[in-house]
């Protein structure tokens, strides 16, 4: 072994050595959380140059710009500063190099241009109009979703009434081909383009995929486990016969199945590339050993792995805590009160809080504001500065001062009402003249107004003024007039219908608005000074906004799971460990899903460094409602010995039964003294019959399966089809309450998502 071979392999382990220093043909390489291996993907690139591979042969393909930023740095470092010939890029990067070197040959001229998400909405929306689809049976991100998911799995049009049923099936093949049309005219190309038509040129010009095979003879690919069916395509076809595929990828973190990532990829590899070895990195630099053998168990129940088992480096490590709490403020009080801790020994340490959706942040926002402690949202807004949040802010707004000029302005086309801007010129022109507010002016519309205009304006004048009347009283309520107002306006209806998880978030958002409009309410209950009215409630929204102008940069850090990936912190908190939102509720009928979600909490344990804390509360407020909430069942998978229990819910409590409550607890509620800390063996510590004495055999997918539930009273049950005389035939999405208030909500293909009250329902099983 010469200097420079001994050089590259200095301070690897050995399997890491092994990647490295690996032989030609196919090899995949089983990158355990913090195994190190963007390590071992850059030395393999300089090893490869190091043996006579000429730069401009290797093609290294990754997932983000910064991910190939990061590469580039580290091989420029490892050749002495100098910046490789090779290609190291995204996909979609590669596509364009490729797509306009072979324009022609992928039927394409050279100056295509590249449409990104809003043009791409755009042309789908007035596919839709043009069909006379209403956006409320499909809505223009629906279809793109759909659509990209079926273009990258390599689906035809001939499928889509298979896969997606017959009528949407049917429609979306339809837009398809109208949305193809539409860019052919154009010239362009979207992002799916850049994968879909890249696979294509490949699959159907013998000439360019022979001279790239011959000019591309080394492949490494980033994060193999987050390929779609085109980008593993693409791999297997520019690998030949030589098949000198280098893969890194860990199966355990595929975690964007939502966004066309397909496991299977990762776990078929020996499959596609017959006589591949397979290399696992299971020495863990990051974490403590309680904190991998918790993760390490969760995932371990999955079907669907290659396996493998990650050991810690790390000397010593405390358990894996779980915190046991009445409901979420009491969660974002424990969990800060506890950061507060932290800081106070260790003020340099990282800590970030998880969550399963951007929702969940709001509590620790209120909680951290409160304790005036910087912290920093990464991957979203602040939850009131969302746009969904702040719409709907603005119509409160409006109800309580309607010469609110702004708020006017953000609403009176949200949701689209064909009000434009010469519309709202015309008003303002209107307005300045006579010295009045711009609602004013509706009472008495100005000349030159087109009869659509006048129309929406006539409507919007008629809604609001509806809403004042009811709501714009000193005394009004806060989540009553919340509650309103996402339902009268369309807020709540502008994303239902959407598969599209960016529509579910903003949803989820808009409910947990009023979640805090209930939680204001409460507290009001409760002080001498009470108000709980819609104004007190706007008041303490607006202070909280203007309340943190610390540097965030050096703060606690909150974010998604999703947004966690690929980061590490000295201690992390994971919130929600409960039923419905870990694993998401979504998941419940889908195995795949489910071991996602499974997946998903293993990202975000192994995030943690040297301690990892858990959470979950026994009631949460869902769609503005209290429900109560079952532990995880991935809970049950953690070993007794990495686990301690700190049981925070039989503490003095107040009339309901629960801890907490206190004076002031509304939208920043105060938190009034320490409630005693309960360590106990885990199994016996949570509430009874959260875990049995003693481990029994567990399926390999425990808890969730596909039996149906059972019918409620009313005879309607979650998953069953029904008929309606109007909208035809559907199928119950949700049963929520009981007795003559239980209502369903039901997807027809005709009409999309639609609510009712079961007993006026006039549903009929199907």
């Amino acid at each position: 072994m010469n200097v420079r071979e001994k050089a590259l392999l200095e301070g690897l382990n050995p399997e890491q050595a092994a990647a490295v220093s690996a032989g030609p043909g196919p090899l995949l390489v089983l990158a355990g959380a913090g195994s190190g291996k963007t390590r071992v993907l850059t030395r393999r690139m300089a090893w490869l140059m190091a043996h006579g591979t000429p730069e401009p042969s290797i093609v290294a393909l990754t997932f983000t710009n910064k991910a190939a930023g990061e590469m580039k740095e580290r091989v420029a470092h490892l050749l002495g500063s100098r910046t490789p010939r090779s290609f190291v890029g995204t996909f979609h990067a590669y596509g364009v190099r490729l797509l306009r070197r072979f324009a022609s040959e992928a039927g394409l001229t050279p100056g295509f241009v590249v449409f990104d998400a809003d043009d791409q909405l755009a042309v789908f929306r007035q596919a839709l109009k043009a069909a006379g689809i209403s956006d409320k049976a499909l809505t223009p991100k629906a279809v793109a979703s759909k659509i990209s998911r079926a273009r990258n799995a390599g689906w035809s049009r001939d499928e889509y009434p298979r896969r997606f049923g017959d009528f949407v099936g049917t429609r979306l093949a339809e837009l398809h081909a109208t949305y193809e049309k539409e860019l052919k005219k154009a010239n362009a190309v979207d992002f799916d383009d850049l994968l879909v038509r890249t696979r294509g040129l490949l699959e159907r010009s013998p000439e360019v995929l022979a001279l790239l095979r011959r000019s591309v003879t080394q492949l490494l690919v980033d994060e193999y486990q987050d390929t779609n069916g085109a980008q593993a395509g693409i791999v297997r076809l520019l690998a030949g016969e030589a098949r000198n595929v280098f893969a890194v990828g860990d199966e355990d973190q595929s975690i964007y199945r939502w966004r066309g990532a397909d496991v299977s990829n990762i776990l078929d590899f020996e499959r596609d590339f017959p006589g591949a070895e397979t290399i696992r990195l299971e020495r863990n630099y990051r974490s403590t050993a309680p904190i991998l053998d918790a993760a390490g168990a969760v995932v371990a129940e999955n079907r669907r792995r290659l396996g493998k088992s990650l050991k810690a480096t790390k000397p010593g490590g405390e358990p894996v805590t779980l915190l046991v709490l009445p409901e979420e403020r009491d969660e974002a009080r424990e969990v800060v009160e506890r950061i507060s801790r932290l800081k106070a020994v260790k003020p340099g340490a990282e800590v970030a809080v998880l969550f399963r959706t951007n929702a969940q942040s709001r509590p620790f926002e209120d909680e951290l504001v409160r304790n005036r402690m910087p912290y920093l949202l990464v991957g979203g807004t602040r939850f009131y500065e969302r746009a969904e949040v702040k719409d709907a802010l603005a119509y409160l707004r409006l109800l309580r001062n309607p010469e609110d000029d702004v708020s006017f302005r953000r609403v009176v086309n949200v949701p689209a009402r064909g009000i434009g801007a010469v519309t709202l010129e015309g008003l303002s022109a209107a307005a300045a003249e006579c010295g009045s507010s711009l609602f004013a002016v509706l009472s008495a519309l100005p000349d030159g107004l087109t009869e659509r205009a006048r129309k929406a304006l006539v409507e919007f004048r008629d809604l609001v003024s509806s809403l004042r009347e009811e709501f714009a009283a000193e005394d009004a309520g806060a989540a009553a007039a919340v509650a309103a107002v996402l339902s009268n306006t369309g807020l709540l209806a502008l994303y239902e219908g959407s598969d599209d998880p960016q529509d579910q978030a903003r949803r989820e958002n808009l409910d947990e608005l009023l979640a805090a409009a209930r939680e204001h309410e409460r507290s009001g209950a409760e002080g001498e000074e009470a108000d709980r009215s819609l104004a007190a409630f706007l008041d303490a929204v607006t202070l909280r906004s203007d309340a943190d102008d610390v540097d965030e940069r050096k703060g606690i850090v909150l974010m998604t799971l999703h947004a966690a990936k690929g980061l590490e912190f000295d201690e992390v908190f994971l919130a929600g460990m409960e039923d419905g939102s870990l694993p998401h509720f979504s998941s419940r009928q889908d195995e795949d899903e489910l071991e996602e979600e499974r997946r998903l909490a293993y990202v975000g344990m192994t995030r943690a460094k040297e301690k990892l804390t858990l959470s979950r509360v026994l009631r949460r407020m869902v769609h503005g409602e209290w429900t109560s909430r079952e532990p995880s069942p991935f809970l049950d998978a953690i070993p007794e010995r990495a686990l301690a229990v700190v049981d925070r819910t039989f503490g003095p409590g107040s009339a309901d039964g629960f801890r907490g409550g206190g004076r002031g607890a509304g939208l920043f509620p105060d938190y009034e003294g320490e409630s005693q800390e309960t360590w106990a063996p885990p199994r016996s510590a949570a509430r009874p019959g959260y875990r049995p004495a003693a481990r029994a055999a567990k399926p390999a997918i425990p808890t969730m399966r596909r039996t149906p539930p059972p019918p409620t009273a009313s005879g309607f049950r979650r998953g069953g089809r029904v008929r309606h005389p109007e909208y035809g035939v559907g199928v119950v999405l949700l049963v929520e309450g009981s007795g003559d208030g239980e209502k369903l909500t039901v997807y027809f293909d005709r009409a999309g998502r639609k609510k009712f009250v079961a007993r006026f329902s006039n549903l009929v099983p199907a």
